[in-house]
């Protein structure tokens, strides 16, 4: 399936993409190649073969890693919530150790009447409006005022946290933020393969676009935007300089997105496949 998409086609391989991963993607090549305006200037970059197919194999890899970060950023976020959920789910708990009866509440034998202006009196920390009521009540009024003043607390800096984030954007990306906040050991785990299979496919796919690259008659399709459009075969030059070829960098940064779009797209193939397989779907 992923050898019949053709090169610097993004039609299949973008679907499902997030803006954020897509925004990721566009940063992480600009930092690589350069922002120099491009109706300004001409850039031209001399590739060869075996430095390109590592640069190739790393931006599927990049590709791939920024799905396993965006997925694991999407799993503790709902996680938290879970787990804001559950909180309050205990302060309900809590709260029906008073019985409502006939709009009052009952501890024990004795009836309090129910005070509705919590939050005002919480405010006041004053506990005298609430009268004679037995030493256990008072304490669980303190407890109910000292948890309002924490989600108050917690609401606010969660609004504030949205407000910068919101002024931020445009100027950070948050998934690369992410990426670079993780322990190296990590990054390195999300952006391993998951099986030597897919990093024999990853490989493959690498050795298909070079083919494609490296044409013996420069003639290809796939090179009508580089700058020279043919091979120079270096002979005896040695390895890293043998099979260069010249190409403009906005040709390259294409190629380089485009390969990072694959691996992401080569993730979440991946990922459905398991899913499948985990239902009993296969």
């Amino acid at each position: 399936m992923l050898r019949r998409i053709e090169p610097l086609d993004n039609s299949a391989i973008s679907k499902g993409v997030s803006p954020a991963a897509r925004d990721s993607m566009k940063q992480t090549i600009s930092t690589m190649l350069g922002l120099l305006p491009s109706d300004h200037f001409a850039v031209t970059i001399t590739v060869s073969k075996h430095p390109l197919h590592r640069l190739l194999f790393s931006s599927i890899v990049t590709g791939y890693t920024l799905w396993n970060a965006e997925y694991r950023m999407s799993l503790t976020r709902n996680l938290d919530i879970s787990g804001s959920r559950d909180e309050g789910s205990d302060c309900e708990t809590r709260s029906e150790v008073l019985e409502v009866k006939d709009g009052a509440k009952t501890v024990g034998d004795e009836k309090i009447e129910v005070v509705n202006d919590l939050e005002s009196c919480s405010c006041s920390g004053n506990l005298k409006e609430f009268g004679d009521l037995p030493p256990q009540a008072l304490s669980y009024i303190q407890q109910l005022q000292s948890e309002l003043t924490s989600v108050t607390e917690e609401l606010n800096a969660q609004k504030q946290e949205m407000m910068q984030l919101e002024y931020d954007k445009g100027k950070w990306n948050n998934l690369l933020e992410y990426l670079r906040s993780l322990d190296p050991n990590m990054v390195t785990e999300l952006s391993r393969p998951s099986s030597l299979e897919v990093e024999d496919i990853i490989h493959q796919l690498v050795q298909n676009i070079l083919r494609r690259f490296f044409v013996d008659d420069g003639s290809s399709s796939f090179m009508e935007q580089s700058v020279e459009g043919n091979v120079d075969n270096r002979a005896g030059s040695g390895d890293e300089l043998s099979n260069t070829i010249a190409t403009s960098r906005d040709y390259l940064a294409k190629l380089l997105f485009w390969c990072m779009l694959l691996g992401h797209h080569l993730r979440g193939l991946e990922n459905r496949l398991h899913l499948s397989c985990v239902v009993g779907l296969l």
